[in-house]
């Protein structure tokens, strides 16, 4: 018996089965994909009827002990994950206000070594070493307005106007 010896694959028909294998992988990424997010949305659906039947009970039992319902979330036709909030006015020139409620994701908090806390002290602040003005004070000084340019003074250590 003779084996045959098949002709060596062209370069176009390599390209071409590269292209298939690769549109048909990416497919199958996206349907994959795509089943997730459904049993995802079917998991809410099936949670959330749980939790709606659960809260009507409750509500009924709170009517009898005369105690506030729970408001019921009520999902949007066709956008299930996104809540309806209503605001109803009982003035009657107010009329309803309507319209859908984002989540907002939690956002990270300050680090504590940047958050400010109140001192129960106050600091000494050596960062001015001249003192640039003396204030005036009028022309009619009197003793005690005199101490206290005389401690300014001497708390710059008699430097004034850049004098050294």
């Amino acid at each position: 018996r003779k084996m045959e010896i098949t002709a060596p694959a062209t370069s176009k028909c390599i390209i071409y089965w590269k292209r298939k294998v690769k549109s048909e992988y990416m497919r199958l990424r996206q349907l994959k994909r795509f089943q997730a997010n459904m049993g995802a949305k079917a998991l809410f659906v099936a949670n959330f009827v749980k939790v709606h039947e659960k809260t009507q009970i409750l509500n009924e039992d709170w009517k009898k002990l005369r105690v506030q319902p729970v408001q019921l979330m009520k999902p949007v036709s066709g956008h299930p994950f996104l809540k309806q909030c209503t605001v109803e006015s009982i003035f009657p020139g107010f009329s309803s206000q309507t319209l859908y409620m984002r989540t907002l994701n939690t956002v990270a908090l300050v680090p504590i070594m940047y958050s400010w806390s109140p001192l129960q002290q106050n600091f000494m602040v050596e960062d001015e070493t001249v003192l640039c003005n003396i204030p005036y004070m009028g022309d009619e000084v009197k003793e005690e307005d005199e101490t206290f340019i005389e401690e300014l003074i001497n708390n710059y250590d008699g430097k004034v106007h850049g004098e050294e």
